[in-house]
């Protein structure tokens, strides 16, 4: 079964790799936003089994992303890949629920095991 997801980042060039990537990897990439409420917008739409969500963005953030994701849809699965993660950005994460924070370079094995373990199960 494909898993179903949305990849919301503002660097649309490794989005667009990443998503490759995921595709490989059986999974449907059903859209790619630049921003949180691009982000917000394609969760609405598509309803995806998991969010892969930068935090660090122009406009609207991951933080906002993630809070109206998780107004939608408390279960939502999230999966962090960021280039700037700190002590504060973490204490800030920590009342989410996410499934799993990446800091970029990431490493697409372990984003892959990661979906294997948390999102298939």
């Amino acid at each position: 079964m494909l898993i179903r997801a949305i990849i919301v980042d503002d660097e649309i060039d490794s989005s667009e790799v990443f998503a490759e990537f995921l595709k490989i990897k059986n999974v449907d990439v059903l859209g790619l936003g630049r921003n949180g409420m691009e982000g917000v917008e394609l969760y609405k739409k598509y309803k995806p089994d998991v969010v892969f969500l930068d935090l660090v963005m122009p406009n609207y953030d991951g933080f906002y992303a993630l809070e109206e994701i998780k107004k939608i849809n408390p279960d939502a699965r999230v999966i962090i890949i960021t280039a700037y993660y700190t002590d504060l950005m973490k204490k800030k994460l920590d009342s989410f629920g996410i499934e799993d924070i990446f800091q970029k370079p990431y490493s697409v094995t372990a984003i892959a095991n990661s979906l294997n373990q948390k999102v298939k199960a």
